[in-house]
Formats: structure tokens, sequence, C-alpha cells
């Protein structure tokens, strides 16, 4: 693949593949969660409310999540509506984007009274999204890529006569990989009852720790980005939960 920041255009408006793979993603996970609804047997009065709920949640993760990343200095275009339909700019971090998905969710049905759990259904469908809007940071060249690299699958930087790390394609491959991994993990008695949402964060945020070693993004402290540091706080609070909450969480719990 070549990177292509504009991808194609309407008339004389260019769509830009950041935006556009990020919306096609937030689409995808959330066509994946209506599969794990049926699968489920949610009813549609479950299924609505929570879809909905994931996909504005997943809109303003997106948007919100470029203050953390970048700065506030950026508020003026998070909180720009407009710009939220600008495609020279997208709707921002998929990050952000899969994570807010998750909260509205959770938050829908929490609202309607669902008694069962139903984060297990986001797990896979976050791993998918998350491969899926890795296309659009590729195609974008967002933020370089990655850092210089001498390994033969190294890219070209456009005017440059050095090769960079293909960070998202290393990030989209995993989460397709992770993303069959959580399939094959869905129904297993250890896995219920928000189980395989927490080890499915736990493993990306694992992989996303070590790989941003090879991306551009800023350095906070201690040499680490902020992406590293949420991924190890996530990481750790998640390892923690399962230790202090082993006895109880792998009583062969019934499927949500």
């Amino acid at each position: 693949m070549t990177p292509m920041p504009v991808l194609f255009t309407v008339g004389d408006v260019p769509i830009y593949s950041h935006g556009f793979f990020l919306l096609v993603a937030l689409l995808a996970g959330l066509g994946w969660l209506l599969i794990e609804a049926k699968r489920r047997r949610w009813s549609k009065e479950e299924v609505i409310p929570i879809t909905l709920g994931a996909f504005v949640g997943g809109m303003i993760g997106a948007r919100v999540s470029i203050l953390f990343f970048n700065g506030f200095e950026y508020a003026p275009l998070v909180l720009n509506m407009y710009a939220l339909f600008d495609p020279r700019i997208g709707p921002g971090s998929i990050l952000g984007g899969v994570a807010g998905a998750y909260i509205g969710g959770y938050i829908a049905s929490k609202a309607i009274g669902k008694e069962s759990c139903s984060c297990d259904a986001f797990a896979p469908a976050m791993a998918l999204a998350t491969a899926i809007g890795r296309i659009g940071c590729y195609l974008s060249f967002e933020d370089g890529l990655g850092k210089p690299t001498t390994f033969p699958w190294g890219v070209p930087v456009p005017g440059g006569e050095y090769l960079v790390h293909p960070a998202p394609l290393y990030d989209m491959a995993f989460n397709l990989v992770w993303f069959g991994i959580l399939l094959a993990l869905r129904d297993h008695k250890w896995m219920q009852n928000g189980n395989l949402l927490k080890f499915g964060i736990a493993g990306y945020a694992f992989f996303r720790f070590f790989v941003e070693f090879a991306r551009n993004n800023q350095v906070m402290a201690l040499g680490l980005t902020g992406q590293q540091f949420v991924s190890a706080l996530l990481f750790v609070g998640v390892v923690v939960y399962f230790v202090k909450n082993r006895e109880k969480l792998f009583a062969a719990p019934q499927p949500a």
C-alpha cells in the first residue's frame, strides 16, 4: 500500500483517508456488535439503545481524546462542531473512538436496566474496529508513520531517502489476530461477565506499549509517550483485578 491522504473526491470535495476509515471502523464495530447481540439473543429493546449509545460515545470519544494525546491547545478544534464533519480533519482518534463506543454502550445498557453484562460483546468489535481504523492511519501517513528503520519492510518517506516503520500496519495486523483470538475465547466459561473485554483490553495494552517504540508520538516523561502510560496503567489494572478476584471470576459463570 502507498500513502494516500486523499482517498477520493466527491465533486470538488476531497474525502480524506483517516476520517473515512475511522467512520468505517466505527460502523464495522457497531455491525459486529449487532451480530453478537443476535447471537446472545438480546431483544430489540436492548440492541437499539446500546448500539446508539455506542455510536454517540464513539464520536465523542474520538474528539475528546485529541486533548489528551495532543494537548489542550487543540480545544478550539475539538469544540468546533463543524470540524467533526470536516473531511480534512476527520472525527479524531480511533483509540478514543473505540473507548468512547464502549463507554456509551455500557451507559446505555445500564440505563435500560440490562441485568447481564453486555461488556464481552464489545471485545471482538473493538479489535475489528481498531484494525480497520489503522488502514486510514497508514494511508494518511499519520505522524510520519513511524521511526526510521533499516528493516526490509520499511516504508519510504515522501521526499526523503530513508525508510520508516509502517507502525499502523503493525497495529492492524495485531488487531486482526487478536480479533480471531477473542472470537475463539468468547464462549469459554472463564471469559464471561466482563472477563473477555478485560482480557482483550489487557492484550492490546501490552502490545501497544511496545509498538509505541516504533511510533512518533510525543514523549511525556521517562522517555515514554502518553499512550504508553495509559497502556501500562490498563494492563497492570486488569492483571491486579484478575489476581484479586480470581476465585470469584473463574467460578464457571454463566454466559451473558
